[in-house]
């Protein structure tokens, strides 16, 4: 049937030793929620920062603009281990992976927790470690066990792991910070993910038993890119992730900075924006993944989301206290459903036009390129609305930005139908 998750071994990059029923560990269910999870919580601690940014900054007298570089750390750490994501996968598991990955998350926290600059930029390095292998380790037990026909809304699912950790961060973080302190925010996040660190442990075992031990880590730093780059589909689809990647981050990371300073929002309330952000969000990663597997063109799909998300980018540049609280919620809304909500059919995309045995590769590869444009992205946000003294009119530039990402999905899409080869060894 059209709308069941069905296993498809011949298409797998492995051979699968356990059909779906023989146990709740590898029912597509319990993977799709299990990575959804994983991505949830990894997503929840990076925001944890911009989420309470404000009282962060203040506790250290620093300007709020530099959340653009703390943001800027996460995704450093993050494209590290993107590099060996397909490698680190292959040798010691995804199960493992996901943990490896929870870990990291874990002692980031701890890191910021810290108090001082230092470690609060050491931190953010190491959660974005932990999150730059979420994606490798969800593709390949995703391709593995829940592989079917709904593939663009099965990764669609999982993606809704990084609104859902969004929601968390802005629905919960900012009440916790000004009851009990901003530690005890932060802590909150790192106690959910060991939660679920040892929840994993249970399937574990039958996640990894394609693990090859012998495996080598090392690996050439910019094979994954190379992958990618040789592939004229993958290299214009990571063009076009890393314009929507920039608008994405820049969003989540000023948003809250944004509504505070300069549209008349306390900090509550600002976290109810990002909450309704990240709620649309998920309906948005949901919904397009329906589109695109109702249409069966994940590019125009995306294509769709790109335009509506410049929409959002001119709204925001226009916000000012006079905004009625309904129209700053709607903003809000079209930010989530578009800038927060093309990853899922993006990820299906990258699978399916990846080889079948090198979906973590080019996963990873494809992600390494994406959090390239991270790293500067949002440091430069902060720079320019410093520069030109407003995070509303920045919005402007981040709108020309989305804009040349839609055209990279214009080529992606035709190269695609051309035909363009993908690389097999």
């Amino acid at each position: 049937m059209a709308g069941r998750f069905t296993l498809s071994r011949q298409a797998a990059p492995v051979p699968v030793t356990h059909p779906a029923s023989a146990s709740l560990a590898t029912n597509p269910w319990t993977v799709v929620a299990a990575t959804t999870a994983v991505q949830a919580l990894a997503s929840a601690t990076t925001l944890s920062v911009p989420t309470i940014a404000p009282r962060l900054a203040e506790m250290l007298g620093v300007s709020p603009a530099l959340i653009g570089y703390q943001t800027t750390f996460i995704y450093s750490g993050a494209m590290a281990t993107s590099v060996i994501g397909g490698a680190f996968v292959r040798r010691l598991g995804a199960g493992r992976a996901s943990q490896a990955a929870l870990v990291l998350a874990i002692l980031g926290a701890l890191l910021v927790i810290g108090g001082q600059l230092w470690t609060i930029a050491l931190g953010s390095i190491v959660m974005g470690l932990g999150y730059g292998l979420t994606n490798p380790a969800a593709s390949h037990l995703l391709m593995r066990f829940a592989r079917g026909p709904r593939l663009n809304l099965i990764f669609s699912i999982k993606q809704t792991g990084v609104p859902w950790g969004g929601m968390l961060a802005g629905l919960m973080l900012p009440p916790v910070a000004l009851a009990f302190g901003w530690r005890w925010a932060v802590a909150l996040v790192a106690v959910l993910a060991l939660g679920l660190l040892l929840a994993l442990a249970l399937a574990r075992r039958q996640w990894d038993d394609d693990r090859d031990p012998t495996h080598g880590l090392r690996q050439n730093p910019f094979a994954a890119v190379l992958l990618v780059w040789r592939s004229r589909p993958l290299r214009y689809l990571s063009f076009a992730s890393m314009a929507l990647s920039l608008t994405q981050m820049c969003v989540l990371a000023f948003m809250t900075t944004l509504l505070v300073s300069e549209a008349g929002f306390g900090l509550v309330e600002a976290g109810f924006v990002v909450a309704i952000m990240q709620v649309a969000g998920v309906l948005g990663r949901v919904g397009w993944g329906l589109v695109a597997d109702r249409i069966g063109d994940g590019f125009i799909t995306l294509m769709v989301v790109t335009g509506l998300a410049v929409l959002a980018c001119l709204a925001a540049s226009q916000l000012t206290p006079a905004w009625p609280a309904w129209a700053v919620y709607g903003v809000g809304a079209l930010f989530g459903s578009t800038a927060v909500g093309w990853n899922g059919v993006f990820m299906a995309e990258v699978a399916r036009q990846a080889p079948p045995d090198r979906i973590g590769v080019a996963t990873g590869g494809c992600m390494m390129l994406t959090f390239s444009s991270i790293i500067f992205g949002p440091a430069l946000f902060g720079i320019v609305s410093v520069a030109i003294g407003s995070y509303a009119l920045t919005y402007l530039v981040v709108a020309g930005v989305a804009s040349l990402g839609g055209l990279s999905l214009v080529v992606a899409r035709r190269v695609a139908r051309a035909g363009a080869a993908v690389p097999r060894t």
